[in-house]
């Protein structure tokens, strides 16, 4: 009886040896596998820097060419700030086209329009009125510039050199 369990302890010895051995076996696996993953990403990472690289220095690249050259695509020009002249010249073109567009009406249907809207014509800026059944009279305003156009004046006269002030703006 005695030896049972001498061979009983030592199978059960034997286990613990086997199971410890192959705790330590996949311990070390285990170990392995986790080196293994850690050098693959550091490789990894190595491949992506020079394409990391190589696209920022093609950005930085493009951004020196876009600011030494200051292509009209990216940068457009500078919008000059119209002249009090220029603003004039066009308020007074505005409101010679809707005194003509009065006296179409007017000529067409033998009395003045009530309202600037009958004439197919508003311009933001200009108030229209009537004197008596054949005169009238336009204001209009723009950036601080007010100018009056009665039906008695000549439009060549209103309009004078306007034409040529606009036309003088884009040279």
């Amino acid at each position: 009886m005695t030896q049972d369990t001498t061979g009983t302890a030592t199978n059960q010895k034997q286990a613990l040896l086997e199971a410890f051995d192959s705790v330590l076996k996949k311990q070390a696996e285990d170990r392995e596998a986790e080196l293994r993953d850690a050098e693959a990403r550091r490789l990894g990472r190595n491949r992506a820097r020079p394409a990391f690289l190589a696209l920022a220095f093609a950005v930085l690249g493009l951004c020196g060419f876009l600011y030494f050259q200051r292509p009209e695509w990216v940068f457009p020009p500078d919008v000059t700030p119209e002249t009090v002249a220029i603003k004039e010249a066009s308020l007074r073109i505005g409101m010679a086209n809707a005194a003509q567009h009065i006296e179409r009406f007017h000529r067409r249907t033998g009395k003045l329009p009530a309202t600037l809207t009958d004439v197919g014509t508003q311009v933001d800026g200009l108030s229209y009125q009537t004197i008596d059944s054949a005169s009238w009279r336009l204001t209009g305003t723009h950036e601080g510039i007010e100018l009056t156009l009665a039906s008695s004046e000549p439009l060549a006269h209103f309009i004078g050199n306007s034409f040529q002030v606009i036309a003088r703006r884009t040279r």
